[in-house]
């Protein structure tokens, strides 16, 4: 049965109405002064407007130094340091999309312009200056979602460098690493929530989630024949799925004292088994694992959003990689056929272990 939702204008209406507050209240005083929430439509809106103002104002402003001859990297500076101003004094959906918009376009001006400047390789330039940009950022732009942005720019600028470098042995490193990097972070949360950084934490976590999806996403990209056969996109991806399978198996012994009884030492032989027979099974499928660890990390955490994320990606994984990587139709059937059993047979086996203490207490009550 649906309860009806109430909201707090009502709870402070009701408390008034009982005579249960004090006028004097300052709490409530700042209540009371609090805007009332838009509808969500409305700050859609807001926000494509201000993205569009934004835009065809910059727009308008390089043409003009087009016409002059230069100065891109002055205007870019100067969107970015005047961006971050605006957003340290203002949190209207309006003022914060412009200011958004407009640190993007700047980082992008300063970044061409610097590289333009340089000319002995300007692409090398413009990644290496977008990645300091927006590790920079990270730390001084006062906003959840483009500090998000940032770090999903700094993995594709990182990346696009490995690639432009030759070095594409590399990049399946990257993913697994991201994805350590957010176990290591979930596991100390208790402990950064308290600290001074503790605004980083959520932006820098979505961050590392988001980055390593991208990044495994990679791997079932299918490039044709006629590109060349000396040019691998995504080498050996069997090395993310080692990684991240030494990972899935580390968080769930990790996750296992709080699921049963942590001195039974020959269930937890049989937990982790079971966590070896997925891993080995997604040995072409590296997301997968990465789909199961950011749903573990969300069960343990109690987050919601990691949970929606890691199913949602362990969907959107399954689709590109049965229409994307360059395997045969059996390796690709006999994977998701294996993986999905050895799962299902997890879940059921860790749903007996989890309910045989239970089972037992009440038998002995």
């Amino acid at each position: 049965m649906n309860r009806p939702s109430i909201t707090l204008a009502q709870v402070l209406d009701g408390l008034r109405a009982e005579q249960l507050t004090q006028a004097g209240d300052d709490a409530l005083a700042y209540l009371d002064r609090r805007p009332a929430p838009q509808p969500w439509y409305v700050r859609a809106m807001v926000g494509f407007g201000a993205w569009l103002a934004s835009l065809m104002l910059i727009g308008f402003v390089t043409s003009l130094s087009m016409i002059a001859g230069g100065g891109y990297g002055i205007i870019g500076a100067l969107l970015i340091t005047g961006a971050t101003l605006i957003r340290q004094r203002a949190d209207g959906d309006f003022l914060t999309q412009c200011a958004m918009a407009a640190s993007l376009a700047g980082q992008a001006l300063l970044a061409y312009a610097v590289a333009d400047s340089l000319g002995y390789d300007e692409t090398e330039a413009f990644l290496g200056v977008a990645l300091m940009m927006s590790v920079t950022l990270f730390f001084i732009y006062p906003d959840s979602v483009h500090r998000v942005l940032m770090l999903l720019l700094a993995a594709g600028e990182l990346t696009g460098l490995l690639y432009h470098w030759e070095a594409n042995a590399l990049v399946p490193l990257i993913g697994p690493l991201l994805a350590g990097a957010l176990i290591l972070l979930m596991e100390r949360l208790p402990t950064l929530a308290g600290s001074r950084h503790a605004r980083l934490i959520q932006p820098l976590a979505s961050g590392l989630m988001l980055g390593a999806f991208g990044l495994l996403l990679l791997s079932t990209v299918y490039l044709l024949p006629e590109l060349g056969a000396e040019f691998v996109f995504y080498p050996r991806p069997w090395i993310s799925s080692l990684l991240l399978g030494a990972a899935l198996l580390y968080l769930g012994n990790r996750l296992w004292p709080e699921l049963a009884d942590p001195a039974d030492a020959r269930s937890r032989r049989l937990f982790l088994a079971l966590l070896l027979l997925i891993a080995a099974s997604a040995w072409y499928a590296p997301g997968l694992n990465l789909g199961l660890i950011v749903l573990l990390l969300g069960a343990r955490s109690g987050r919601r959003s990691f949970i929606g994320a890691g199913i949602s990606f362990f969907t959107l994984f399954l689709g590109a990689f049965f229409y994307g990587i360059e395997v045969s139709l059996l390796t690709k059937s006999l994977t998701l056929i294996i993986s999905g059993l050895a799962i299902l047979l997890a879940r059921w086996v860790i749903l007996r272990l989890i309910a045989t203490p239970t089972t037992r207490e009440t038998h002995h009550a």
